[in-house]
């Protein structure tokens, strides 16, 4: 807010990576906690619907294309949410947005669990409750970007973003157990009450963003015209293309290795969604270390650090191509970790990327703007990898899957190259 004093600001009016005096400096740190709790419990909802896809693809007789309909469900929801939500979330503030969304997307699963519906039903649900979802992320790094100061906002973002392997891997270990002694529709209640909880702690505890002293002094974001104006930077372009990619095998990895290892490499659902949790603990590393060592060691050269992610997660997608029935099951695990760590992991660097470049008015709608593109994405490769497994195999799938990292690192690379040749 240009011309404010943020020591006299309230938390809705601060300047970004200031936090206001009167709360003192150690409220960021509650902030993180929450933002952190948000984003877990949020996820639990999220990834469980991957976690839950083998279950329903047993119960309703379905092919891995359609089964991934699933996950293409939840990651759709945002794409028709999250623009609205992040201009409402730059309006009127966190705490009541997050809120008030997170305990919908709670009660939406458990209308699911309660009306034990057709399968068609059951992908509106989940796509309300992916809509539901999609306020969580631009809340959550409005408020890292808000409340830590630049130097710690890698790290925070890092820490924040943990919630979501986080919650994975808690989907993972819960829900097939759940799923597969209780019935599905039990795990679904499970994924409600955490929605709920994660709602009620962020509207009770999350008291300074968002008061209704700031509600509607601020003009709505003109969307378009942000839209436009970041798609026409060639290296905030060739940034997006990055994270279009990285989506892709964050998503495919997610909504298809459980599949993959039950059905194709035969290994038994439980032990299956036990590597799956591996992976997401992995991530978890992933998205607190990969930021730190990023701002630690380039500080200021996140793009450089995205690109090698993307170098650096082809041979291991390329090895998954390799993989058979027959192979020793300690190498699936060693896969998933390092896919795990690499595919979760490039999160918060992409996040504070895309905070850096975002319009200090904007910052939410910005991120929401980068995350709606990659939600597209979400939604849109796990049935196509699922359709081009039924048509050409696993082997040519996961090979297509590194094609698209290493182009998409290379492009990256020259325009940045480019970007540092002009004047």
């Amino acid at each position: 807010m240009t011309g404010s004093d943020p020591t006299t600001a309230t938390a809705d009016e601060a300047v970004p990576g200031e936090a206001p005096a009167q709360v003192g400096d150690s409220y960021k740190w509650t902030v993180l906690g929450l933002a952190v709790t948000a984003l877990t419990t949020g996820s639990v909802v999220y990834s469980g619907v991957s976690v839950l896809m083998p279950f329903w693809k047993d119960t309703y007789q379905l092919s891995a294309a359609t089964a991934a309909l699933a996950a293409t469900a939840v990651q759709a929801g945002p794409i028709a949410s999250m623009l609205v939500l992040g201009r409402a979330i730059d309006r009127y503030g966190e705490r009541w947005v997050v809120s008030l969304t997170m305990i919908a997307m709670g009660i939406t699963a458990f209308i699911a669990a309660a009306s034990g519906p057709s399968y068609p039903m059951l992908l509106l649900f989940i796509l309300v409750m992916g809509a539901f979802y999609g306020s969580i992320l631009p809340g959550g790094q409005r408020a890292i970007t808000r409340w830590f100061e630049p130097g710690l906002q890698g790290m925070a973002t890092g820490i924040r973003q943990s919630g979501l392997p986080i919650g994975a891997a808690l989907a993972g270990a819960v829900l097939p157990a759940l799923a597969l002694h209780h019935g599905w529709t039990a795990a679904v209640v499970v994924q409600g009450v955490a929605g709920v909880l994660g709602g009620v702690v962020f509207g009770a505890f999350y008291w300074r963003a968002g008061d209704t002293a700031a509600v509607g002094r601020k003009a709505p974001v003109n969307i378009r015209r942000l839209a436009s104006g970041l798609i026409r930077d060639r290296l905030v372009r060739s940034l997006l293309i990055s994270g279009l990619a990285l989506a892709a095998l964050q998503y495919v990895f997610s909504a298809q290795i459980l599949i993959f290892l039950s059905d194709h490499l035969r290994i038994p659902i439980v032990t299956a969604g036990f590597m799956y949790s591996v992976a997401q603990a992995a991530g978890i590393g992933g998205r607190i270390g990969l930021a730190w060592i990023s701002d630690h060691f380039w500080p200021g050269r996140r793009m450089r650090s995205l690109q090698w992610i993307l170098l650096v997660s082809a041979p291991p997608v390329a090895a998954l191509a390799l993989l058979t029935p027959g192979s020793p099951r300690v190498l699936a695990y060693a896969l998933c970790t390092v896919l795990g760590l690499l595919s979760v992991g490039w999160y918060p660097l992409y996040l504070v990327q895309v905070a850096d470049i975002a319009p200090r008015h904007a910052v939410a709608s910005t991120i929401s703007f980068a995350i709606t593109l990659n939600q597209i994405i979400a939604a849109a490769m796990p049935p196509l990898f699922g359709l081009l497994v039924v048509t050409a195999g696993y082997r040519t799938s996961w090979l297509f899957l590194v094609a698209i990292l290493v182009l998409t690192a290379l492009q990256l690379r020259r325009t940045q190259a480019l970007a540092s040749r002009t004047p």
